[in-house]
């Protein structure tokens, strides 16, 4: 057992640890009490439900795997951004083994709406950055986007097709195969 936690951070870092070594299914109240070394009543203190914890668990983890921020947003063309994503992936897989196929299924049966609207700002602050990453993208050919595709069209489409990928365990050098040909 852990020495007693204090900080919701703190806690927070303790439900990643239960999530490496159990999966996010092994995050409830008291098994977080439990590694933290404090009561369960300690831990309803900064979170009121089991879903307020595994949201911010997740959202934690999320955030880890996927922090795109101006500063380190240096890509010089879409594909390495896409490039950069697969990578995250991978050591999101090495940190969190199965994160990426249990996270959804646990929320959906929480909390379905909690969950959606988690996924969405996630997903949302990703696509953000392939679009700024597109827009700036000095190799695209001339002409590629007009009426009939957008680039934020394009981004959408590319973005579905990553998440296939990422669930599926597909090739990832065929999507970025398929994003050279499209723009390049």
């Amino acid at each position: 057992m852990n020495i007693a936690v204090s900080s919701k951070e703190d806690l927070i870092t303790e439900c990643k640890k239960i999530v490496k070594q159990q999966g996010i299914k092994g995050v409830s109240i008291r098994s977080l009490a439990k590694e933290a070394g404090i009561s369960t009543g300690a831990v309803y203190n900064y979170f009121p439900s089991k879903n307020q914890l595994l949201a911010e668990t997740i959202g934690s983890i999320w955030g880890e795997i996927f922090h795109f921020s101006s500063s380190n947003l240096t890509f010089t063309s879409f594909s390495q951004c896409l490039q950069a994503l697969f990578d995250s992936i991978e050591a999101g897989k090495q940190l969190y083994p199965h994160f990426f196929t249990e996270h959804a299924l646990v929320m959906s049966m929480e909390n379905e709406k909690m969950g959606k609207k988690l996924m969405a700002s996630y997903w949302d602050h990703i696509k953000e950055s392939m679009l700024l990453t597109l827009r700036s993208d000095q190799q695209v050919r001339q002409g590629v986007f007009g009426p009939d595709l957008t680039p934020e069209e394009f981004v959408e489409y590319c973005f579905e097709l990553f998440l296939s990928v990422m669930v599926s365990e597909k090739r990832s050098e065929s999507l970025l195969k398929f994003v050279e040909n499209a723009l390049y």
